[in-house]
């Protein structure tokens, strides 16, 4: 139904949050080489070990932990009585998950990024948003996607760090690291 071309960038081998920065900075420079500046688009930035303790420490059963990440990853396409409803069937409330959401608190993972980031002066265009949760399952920790600015369209590029894939795909013959983003 669509037709795109995509630009893909990975990193493998490196478990250091200094290559999230990295790759994220190259999302950064690689979106302002074509004239965008941080006036058009924001990096929203995430982690799922974040939502992954708050499932935790709310009690969720460890059987249902990728049910909420999905219903996460819908907050912002669906009603909020159909989120209420699902979020309630996992335990959990929407006003909870609502709460989490806009305390925006840096985890240390992310504030070591976003440290990263001021240091090479790209802080201003990357906002911690825990509404970003990314839908794919071999996700595992920092996640972020690039926005327009004014919220108007979907997503111009998304990612993050996927430490199992590698191991997944070779049958457990090779594990390492790694993240990237399209």
């Amino acid at each position: 139904l669509r037709e795109h071309f995509q630009f893909n960038a990975d990193l493998i081998g490196e478990s250091d949050p200094a290559a999230d920065a990295e790759l994220i900075a190259l999302l950064i420079d690689t979106l302002r080489s074509v004239g965008m500046t941080e006036e058009d688009f924001v990096i929203r930035l995430s982690s799922r070990n974040a939502w992954h303790d708050f499932f935790q420490q709310g009690g969720g059963d460890a059987a249902r932990e990728y049910d909420f990440f999905q219903a996460i990853d819908k907050l912002e396409r669906t009603s909020p009585e159909e989120n209420d409803k699902k979020l309630a069937g996992l335990g959990f409330s929407l006003a909870s998950v609502n709460r989490f959401i806009e305390s925006g608190k840096p985890t240390v993972e992310l504030q070591r990024i976003l440290d990263n980031l001021a240091a090479r002066g790209l802080r201003e265009f990357v906002k911690v948003d825990y509404h970003v949760i990314r839908g794919l399952a071999y996700y595992t920790g920092v996640v972020f996607e690039a926005f327009d600015a004014k919220g108007e369209f979907r997503a111009i590029a998304g990612g993050g760090r996927y430490d199992n894939l590698v191991k997944l795909i070779s049958g457990g013959k090779v594990d390492l690291p790694a993240l990237g983003f399209g």
